[in-house]
């Protein structure tokens, strides 16, 4: 050890690859190294490999070969620096051939005298990979072919010949005359690294027949671990390389090659410059960011909108959909956004609702409540609702003006006292339910739909929470949400969840009212394809009915026509009092996304038709794909697509009016396939084809090939593959649902075969293809709210021509999803449980062998764990993004390094040679790759 204190290179404990110890190596200086050495012989001109494991916490340190003659005279070196990635395991190799004069050498890990750095070393080694008499060229008078095992029964012969040669002037000749026996030479052991890819190189002549080459790796007690057997197949009669990567078990110590002759064949050959030494890999990479931009910027998408008078003038009021969500006001008359408040981490809302004290109050996927005092420059952030809720889904005014929420998960309900500022958790109304999904009050009661498995509406008694009654829907289901309550008089509007009965039957969504005078469903008034507006001031809410007026009394559900009009339902509606137009009385306002806002005057009958426009938000980044030469990128709060060249320099952005009839939805994933590109969207599992030969038309290019949501309980497309003329792809089912399903497209005309349940009780969030054969990885979650019945996640392999699944594992034990698949070059399949790899056989799914890229840390959080990671080869490396960084790790060397260290806000990416893009938030980074 050579070090300067207070630098040192010590054996410390608490963190090791293996074991319970490592060196720890810490240079504190700037102007003197650290260096740890360990000699060993060595041999003129034989190459010698030394590898190591290094964890580092910072700066950068060295594993180096130095050689020495027989005066201690250094005669030679070689050194490989270590990544730098931070906090995690990395192999690092050097490798270098003695000169001719050396006789020792030395191991060295090393700092560099002009920089600080930290790091643990583990797993050090050396190894000399020549396998003895590889070329043949040793002979002996006792044995046939010295270094070698050979087998030769009656009508078979090994013996090494200076007839043919590929380097040197001898070879080994293997002749096999026999049809009933073979004949063989099996190779001395050789050293070989565990877990750690070899490269096996046999040059053969063959003049007639069949043969193999067969790797056995070894463990201490010289066991045989595996086996890999190559068949050795080149040209007759003139010389051939023969070459397989084989990946040495993490047991392995030594190694043997066997060169044999197929027992039923007969046949001839000669083979020279045998050899199984460490694998290259695809060599040291440097990675800088490069181009990014915020791609996903043209829309305005809302959930519900309200309205209010400000100073004497009409708004509507919405939160907008983004990273950050917005609140904003915008004037009706003028259409023009007045005001525009970030809602810190909210990204999509559901809930606004109208205080008595005139105060505006938002709840959203932040879990937190919002307080907007119209004419304020500013909003108020009143804090997370519970200590458990990560969205509010709906909040309500009561008539003593407190303001009740319910939140998810949990399923909880509270309150906020305006009054008091002060916030009260009543705790979880169901414990068999997640979701409090929507929320009504009336004078005596909070309505709360429950969900997503078997949901139900609870009654809850305001002056006692305690009091707890459940109202069945008029169509029970077994999963699903109730989205919408609104509490209109005597009757509560409900939106009954689609699903299946607990007898199989299919159910579909409905607008029900409920009479809770009666306690019962059979109300004639109802209109069960449109939600009603809410009570206008007399206590009447209204349907839109051919073009015709209805309104219904809340205080015994009589329906009168007040007459013709023009305007449409929209997709909100609601009453206002206000002046438009210079005309002050009582308006039933509808709102539709086209931004069209139809005004009714409730008095008169009287129709005004206004254009406003919400301001377009930064939208989080959900899901990202290739074009043919192009990048596809999904939004995250409602339909939004934008289609960028590699440059990012231009793009366009669909639809042009989001949740149109026969638009694409929210883009959940996408995959190119010659001249069309597929698209899945949520909500509903729907599938689009995309003709990108034409001009895109909302509606019908990319048209709607298939849906999912009714018949097979299928929300969320996001898992992709193609195999030939076939497309392939996976979902997450709907909400309280557990099994996921896999479409397969046979080619780019027809309709996709639907297999559900491919894996029972899981979705299917990860696919690759190979040939007829689609390999899947899974969850063991399902749709939000469903719980796991499953102890792990799954890898299987499908054959889509027989239609038959070939295979199942669980190779990690407790895993929670397999994110990601892919197969490798070399033809294994690989699977990503968030920032582990595990490499399986394709054939029967058999894992050989296992890598930990980031320790997992504990985690006592019970949400759902669906697609946590991405996998992608490129240029002999495999590309891992999860848990917001980016992994590179090349197989052969177990070299990691982590390009990306924080900030990837979702687990996916596009690689491609040369660069590779993801996403952080509303920003595409493109990180260029030498």
């Amino acid at each position: 050890m050579t070090a300067a204190a207070p630098s040192r290179a010590v054996v410390s404990t608490g963190v090791a690859f293996s074991g319970k110890r490592a060196l720890f190596v810490e240079d504190t200086s700037s102007t003197s190294a650290v260096t740890a050495r360990r000699k060993f012989a060595v041999v003129g001109g034989v190459e010698y490999h030394a590898q190591a494991y290094v964890f580092t916490k910072s700066g950068l340190q060295s594993l180096g070969l130095k050689f020495y003659d027989a005066s201690g005279r250094v005669v030679g070196s070689a050194s490989t620096p270590t990544t730098g990635a931070r906090m995690i395991w990395s192999r690092v190799e050097t490798r270098a051939v003695a000169p001719s004069t050396a006789t020792t050498a030395s191991i060295d890990i090393a700092t560099s005298s002009a920089t600080l750095s930290q790091a643990w070393w583990d797993g050090v080694g050396v190894i000399r990979p020549d396998l003895p008499n590889g070329g043949f060229e040793a002979t002996s008078t006792s044995v046939s072919v010295p270094g070698w095992t050979v087998s030769a029964p009656s009508g078979t012969s090994a013996v090494i010949s200076t007839a043919q040669a590929r380097t040197g002037r001898r070879s080994l000749l293997l002749t096999d005359a026999s049809s009933t026996a073979g004949v063989s030479a099996t190779s001395s052991a050789v050293p070989v690294f565990p877990g750690v890819t070899h490269s096996l190189r046999v040059w053969v002549r063959p003049t007639s027949g069949a043969f193999v080459a067969t790797v056995r790796f070894l463990d201490a007690a010289r066991h045989v671990v595996r086996s890999e057997r190559v068949d050795i197949r080149k040209g007759l009669l003139a010389w051939g390389l023969v070459t397989k990567q084989l990946t040495a078990p993490s047991t392995a110590l030594t190694a043997t090659v066997e060169i044999s002759s197929a027992s039923t064949s007969r046949g001839a050959a000669a083979f020279d410059t045998i050899d199984l030494r460490p694998a290259i890999g695809a060599g040291v990479h440097t990675f800088a960011a490069g181009a990014s931009t915020r791609p996903v910027d043209a829309f305005s998408n809302t959930n519900v909108v309200d309205g209010m008078v400000v100073n004497g003038r009409a708004k509507l009021m919405a939160v907008v959909s983004g990273s950050p969500a917005e609140f904003q006001v915008v004037d009706i008359e003028t259409g023009r956004v007045d005001s525009r408040f970030p809602l810190g981490g909210m990204k999509i809302s559901f809930a606004i609702t109208k205080g008595r004290d005139g105060r505006v109050y938002i709840g959203g996927n932040d879990g937190h409540l919002w307080q907007w005092t119209p004419g304020a420059t500013v909003i108020k952030d009143l804090g997370r609702a519970t200590a458990k809720a990560t969205t509010v889904w709906d909040v309500e005014v009561a008539g003593d003006g407190k303001i009740w929420g319910v939140t998810y998960p949990a399923s909880e309900l509270w309150s906020y006292d305006p009054s008091a500022g002060t916030l009260r958790n009543y705790g979880t109304l169901s414990a068999a339910h997640q979701y409090a999904r929507s929320l009504a009050l009336d004078s005596r009661y909070a309505w709360v739909g429950l969900g997503s498995e078997n949901p139900v509406i609870m009654r809850v008694t305001l002056a006692n929470p305690t009091e707890r009654v459940l109202v069945a829907l008029p169509k029970p289901v077994v999963a699903g949400n109730i989205a919408d309550i609104e509490s209109l008089g005597r009757y509560l509007e409900v939106w009954t969840p689609a699903g299946r009965t607990p007898g199989g039957a299919t159910v579909t969504s409905e607008r029900r009212l409920y009479d809770t005078t009666l306690k019962s469903w059979n109300v004639s008034s109802n209109l069960a394809m449109q939600r009603p507006s809410t009570l206008d001031s007399r206590g009447y809410f209204y349907y839109f009915r051919y073009k015709e007026l209805w309104a219904v009394s809340s205080a015994d559900g009589t329906m009168t026509s007040r007459g013709k009009i023009v305007s449409g339902p929209g997709r909100d509606r609601f009453p206002l009092k206000a002046t438009l137009g210079g005309v002050a009385g009582e308006w039933l306002l509808t709102y539709d996304t086209d931004g069209t806002v139809a005004a009714v005057n409730l008095g008169t009958l009287s129709e005004r038709s206004y254009t406003v426009k919400f301001a377009a938000t930064k939208m989080r980044i959900k899901s990202l794909g290739t074009g043919s030469s192009t990048l596809y990128v999904g939004g995250y709060g409602g339909s939004s697509l934008a289609v960028l060249d590699p440059d990012m320099t231009s793009r366009q952005q669909y639809p042009r009016v989001p949740f149109a009839a026969g638009v694409i939805g929210e883009v959940e994933g996408t995959i190119n396939h010659g001249a069309y590109q597929y698209l899945g969207t949520y909500t509903g599992g729907q599938i689009f084809r995309f003709d990108t030969t034409k001009p895109w038309v909302d509606g019908s290019n990319p048209k709607m090939v298939a849906s999912l949501g009714g018949s097979y309980q299928q929300d969320r497309p996001l898992a992709w593959a193609t195999s030939g003329s076939r497309v392939f792809f996976g979902t997450i089912p709907k909400y309280g649902i557990l099994s996921g399903a896999m479409g397969i497209f046979d080619s780019d005309s027809t309709t996709p075969r639907i297999v559900n349940a491919p894996v029972k009780d899981q979705s299917v969030v990860a696919l690759a293809a190979s040939g007829r054969v689609v390999y899947g990885g899974t969850s063991r979650w399902g749709g939000l709210g469903a719980t796991p019945t499953q102890a792990s996640a799954k890898v299987f392999a499908w054959d889509a021509t027989t239609n038959k699944k070939l295979w199942e594992v669980a190779p990690v034990p407790g895993a929670q999803a397999f994110g990601a698949v892919t197969i490798g070059p070399q033809g294994s399949l690989w699977a990503a449980y968030g920032s582990a790899v595990v490499e399986l056989d394709p054939a029967t799914g058999a894992v050989k062998r296992q890598v930990v890229l980031q320790p997992a840390t504990a985690s006592t959080s019970s949400a759902a764990v669906l697609r946590n990671a991405d996998l992608a080869w490129v240029g002999g490396l495999l590309y891992l993004t999860s848990g917001g960084k980016v992994y590179t790790f090349d197989p052969a060397t177990l070299r990691v390094d982590v390009p990306v260290e924080s900030g990837v806000s979702t687990p996916q990416m596009v690689v491609q040679p040369g660069r590779f893009y993801v996403p952080f938030e509303t920003t595409l980074r493109e990180y260029v790759v030498r």
